[in-house]
């Protein structure tokens, strides 16, 4: 079977769905490519100099093709969106299509003219397409349900005749939440029998608890590296320093705890604005460290002990599962199985409240029981090999026909 999957950007280094299931696919035994345009993750925006750039280099990169994890990256030049803050375009997409000749056609997202593309060729040569929607509920509503914004929106989508035509060619939309599937039938106008809930995965060969000798090891190094004491319990956030994701929340629920004389820190790993990185450095009891590769976020996750992001969904989540963390999570998410048996909800915004739900988890004893209860979750439910393989038997049923 040979699947191409559709990015419109793509980062090496990184642990997001498009790095992954193209992996776990390949490991699964297809012949699998990845077409990305030569824009970086992020390549918008206004920061991305300071706060990217370090890490994943420059924002346009050459077009080339080689193997990656297993499967073959196509970088073709990137074409700049029509939309304000937009995903980029590919050149030459449906050329690449033809030339990979593929059985299989996987795009991340649903209303992009990289997917359009697909959708053309699909119907021309009878090949089969599956989209993806990622877009959660408290990502869309940024304020209070259907603003005017919103509404006019939805709207707009109902007159789309592109997003129409690539629905009826779509064989399955993957909606990676309840609430993302609600955002694909409502704003994207996918028909309801074609959604299909399949939350996103995690790489459990490369995130799972430090049980070996070595990973204890990186994990007591780490922590002596920041100035952690085996008696501190340590937060870990990952991810970028927005307002939007709210870290800012944690520190100053950190230095609330710290402020008691509580033995409590602040691991947080990623980058920001400089107001915003230097307002986490200024509450009491936090430490940053900047953005890693995807392959050495594991051992931050073992040098923590609870794993706190306050608000919005991320795939980070999962990763800190799989290392055995329990979860403190906003109580505006949406995907409460992340967190059901395994973690707590703390009222968004109200680092207080917060403070409060960390000290819930400084028995050892209490975090281990809902970590191993988190475990057995992931296994069955999250892991990217397990994922892979029921996306290839969707696959190969639409194949038969």
């Amino acid at each position: 079977m040979k699947i191409v999957c559709i990015s419109p950007w793509y980062s090496e280094r990184m642990g997001y769905s498009e790095n992954m299931l193209p992996k776990a696919l390949s490991k699964a035994g297809a012949e699998v490519h990845l077409i990305a345009s030569t824009a970086q993750v992020y390549y918008n925006a206004a920061n991305y100099a300071k706060v990217y750039e370090p890490f994943i280099g420059p924002k346009i990169v050459e077009s080339e093709t080689k193997i990656v994890d297993g499967y073959t990256l196509h970088r073709l030049p990137y074409v700049k969106s029509r939309k304000k803050n937009g995903l980029p375009g590919i050149t030459n997409l449906y050329q690449k299509l033809k030339e990979l000749n593929p059985d299989i056609i996987q795009t991340f997202d649903i209303d992009l003219d990289s997917t359009y593309e697909a959708a053309k060729y699909c119907q021309k040569h009878t090949r089969l397409l599956f989209t993806e929607c990622h877009m959660h509920a408290s990502v869309f509503w940024k304020g209070d349900k259907k603003t005017i914004r919103e509404r006019l929106r939805i709207i707009k989508n109902s007159f789309n005749t592109k997003l129409r035509f690539v629905n009826s060619v779509t064989k399955i939309c993957y909606a990676i939440a309840p609430d993302v599937e609600e955002i694909a039938a409502l704003v994207y106008k996918v028909p309801e029998h074609k959604i299909r809930l399949q939350s996103l995965g995690v790489d459990t060969d490369l995130f799972h608890p430090p049980l070996a000798v070595a990973e204890q090891k990186l994990r007591h190094n780490l922590r002596l590296k920041f100035g952690f004491t085996p008696s501190d319990v340590v937060c870990i956030y990952t991810g970028r320093f927005t307002r939007d994701k709210d870290p800012h929340c944690l520190a100053r629920a950190i230095s609330i705890l710290n402020g008691k004389s509580l033995p409590f820190k602040g691991l947080f790993v990623g980058n920001g604005a400089e107001n915003d990185i230097n307002f986490i450095k200024s509450n009491q009891g936090c430490t940053i460290s900047p953005f890693v590769p995807v392959n050495e976020l594991p051992q931050y996750y073992w040098a923590a002990d609870i794993g706190v992001w306050p608000r919005e969904e991320s795939t980070s989540q999962i990763d800190a599962l799989a290392c055995g963390l329990p979860l403190i999570l906003s109580n505006k998410i949406k995907v409460m199985d992340r967190v059901e048996g395994n973690g707590l909800l703390f009222m968004e915004g109200d680092p207080k409240d917060l403070s409060n739900k960390i000290i819930e988890l400084q028995n050892a004893e209490k975090r281990k029981q809902m970590a191993e209860y988190g475990l057995k979750k992931l296994y069955s439910s999250y892991s990217w090999e397990i994922l892979a393989k029921k996306r290839m038997e969707d696959y190969s049923a639409f194949l038969k026909g």
